[in-house]
C-alpha cells in the first residue's frame, strides 16, 4: 500500500480532529474517506500505518535469565512489543514492535545496554576465585546480570501507551504473528551460591544513567553515559 496514501489520509484524519471550524472539520474528513473508499483502505490500514516494526541480531540461541530481564526493561522503557526468533542456520533475531519512533530508539537502546551488559557480565566473571566450578562461575555471572539490569530499572520510568495505542500494537502482533508463543527463559545454576553477585550486580547497575534517545544528540548521550 501507498505510504504516501496513507500519509495524506492521516493528515486529513488529524486535520478533522484538530480544526476549530466545523466546517473545515467535516472537509477534512470527508476528504480522508473518499481517499480511504478510492484506494480501499480499511481502519485497520490507518491504525498499522502508525506501527515500526525493528529488527536487530543477536547472538543468543536461547533466552537466559539476564537477556529476558534486559528486554523487559527495554519492553517498559519504550513501551514496545519484542518478538525473538531463531535458525539453525542464522543468528537470533530481536523484533522491536511499536508506535513510531518507539521501536527505533529501544533498538538503537537495546544494542548499546547489550553490548555493555555482556562486557560487564565478563569482567565479573573473570574476578572470581579460580577454584571456583565453571557453572558456578556461570550462575554467579548471570545472577550478576540480572542484579545489573535491575539496577538500571530502578532509575527510569516506564513509557506511558494509550489505550488506542495498546490496541493497535495487540492487533498488530496477532495479525502479523498468528502463532506466537511465549518461551521458558534458561535460569542457570539455581543452587550455586550467588546472593553476593546479585548485590554486587544492583550496586553497578545503579552507576550507569539511562535516558531516553529522541535524535542524535540523545543518541551520543547514551553512548556517554553508558560508557560505549
Amino acid at each position: 500500500m501507498d505510504s504516501r496514501i496513507l500519509k495524506k489520509v492521516r493528515q486529513c484524519l488529524a486535520l478533522a480532529k484538530q480544526a476549530t471550524n466545523e466546517h473545515e472539520a467535516a472537509a477534512a474528513m470527508r476528504q480522508a474517506q473518499n481517499l480511504m473508499r478510492k484506494h480501499k483502505i480499511s481502519e485497520s490500514d490507518i491504525d498499522f500505518s502508525y506501527v515500526q516494526h525493528e529488527r536487530v541480531e543477536t547472538d543468543c540461541k536461547k533466552v537466559v535469565s539476564y537477556h529476558a530481564a534486559l528486554l523487559h526493561l527495554i519492553k517498559r522503557v519504550f513501551g514496545v512489543r519484542f518478538v525473538m526468533s531463531s535458525s539453525l542456520f542464522s543468528n537470533s533475531e530481536v523484533s522491536f514492535i511499536g508506535i513510531n519512533p518507539q521501536p527505533e530508539l529501544a533498538k538503537y537502546c537495546y544494542e548499546v545496554l547489550w553490548t555493555k551488559l555482556k562486557q560487564t557480565r565478563q569482567e565479573y566473571v573473570k574476578q572470581q576465585p579460580k577454584q571456583c566450578k565453571r557453572a558456578t562461575k556461570v550462575a554467579r555471572g548471570d545472577r550478576f546480570a540480572e542484579g545489573w539490569v535491575f539496577g538500571i530499572a530502578r532509575t527510569v520510568e516506564e513509557f506511558a501507551l494509550s489505550e488506542k495505542e495498546t490496541s493497535i500494537i495487540e492487533r498488530y502482533l496477532a495479525q502479523e504473528f498468528p502463532d506466537l508463543t511465549s518461551s521458558a527463559t534458561l535460569k542457570r545454576g539455581k543452587k550455586a551460591n550467588t546472593k553476593k553477585a546479585v548485590l554486587d550486580g544492583i550496586a553497578a547497575g545503579r552507576q550507569e544513567s539511562l535516558h531516553r534517545p529522541v535524535n542524535g544528540q540523545e543518541h551520543q548521550k547514551l553512548n556517554h553515559n553508558l560508557g560505549a
